[in-house]
């Protein structure tokens, strides 16, 4: 089998996990089990996290023996960065069985099971998937990027007066005085607005389709962003770290935007 076809296998077979995950969570949204601090009481974990990450990697595990996998409930409490670097070069699946936790705790219809593949620690293709709305978002490396079989592009906005941003607050940062609301208070009155959706995933993905037009986070981890930012860069936007270095999955900040207005909100997010 060469790449080409190699790579639309594992793309058919991660929107199969990620259906099959989004199908366990619907079936186990009101009996989720205990609720589990890990860091504090913003980082949560529960019972249906636990039980869409064994199902994603028994599939994986019995399909592609020779595949190494990074998940978020199996190594959420160690370097994140450092498993990844670890984990060594070939194919690897990187899993965010639920992304967005407190969101589905609370009924929020805003958490996502999120799929990444990578070939050598570079992203050949994402999976993000929303149980809720039964939103399937995909892309492949250089074919393009999907919203349920329809192609996605970034919205148009040219100036950051334009545009409708958002973030969220790491775990390590929730207590007063957060550095975050100090960066916020630097896009007060400069830009349409900033929402705190809680699912990292799917801010990439919507910025992929037009919904918002930047995103910028301290703290992810390769769960967090294995799948959505080839989503949002194969939609044409931009993703790069705080000091615009382009992204990687070993990075602790990300910037991502239609591309547009990438600088801009860059030189804002330096402003002190």
């Amino acid at each position: 089998m060469n790449e080409q076809d190699l790579n639309g296998q594992l793309l058919q077979s991660a929107i199969r996990y990620a259906k099959k995950a989004g199908q366990y969570i619907r079936e186990h949204a009101l009996n989720m089990g205990p609720i589990e601090q890990k860091k504090n009481a913003s980082d949560l974990v529960t019972d249906v996290d636990k039980g869409s990450e064994a199902l994603i990697k028994r599939n994986i595990e019995q399909e592609y023996k020779d595949h190494w996998i990074l998940s978020e409930e199996d190594t959420g409490q160690s370097n994140s960065y450092a498993a990844l670097l670890s984990k060594g070069s070939g194919y690897g699946w990187i899993i965010d069985p639920i992304d967005g936790t407190t969101n589905f705790i609370h009924g929020i219809p805003h958490y996502a099971v999120s799929i990444g593949v990578v070939k050598d620690w570079k992203p050949i293709l994402g999976v993000v998937y929303n149980p809720l709305t039964d939103e399937l978002f995909y892309a492949s490396l250089n074919l393009g990027a999907f919203r349920n079989g329809s192609p996605l592009r970034v919205g148009n906005e040219q100036t950051i007066g334009d545009a409708l941003l958002a973030t969220g607050f790491q775990a390590a940062d929730w207590k007063r005085g957060s550095q975050l609301v100090q960066e916020i208070d630097r896009f007060t009155g400069s830009c349409r607005n900033v929402r705190l959706n809680g699912a990292a995933s799917l801010e990439l993905c919507w910025i992929a389709m037009g919904r918002l037009t930047g995103f910028w986070h301290g703290g992810l981890h390769p769960w967090d962003t294995a799948a959505g930012v080839l989503i949002l860069s194969e939609a044409g936007g931009a993703v790069t770290t705080r000091d615009g270095t382009p992204y990687q999955l070993h990075h602790d900040t990300l910037v991502a935007s239609n591309g547009k207005v990438h600088n801009e909100l860059l030189e804002l997010l330096k402003k002190e």
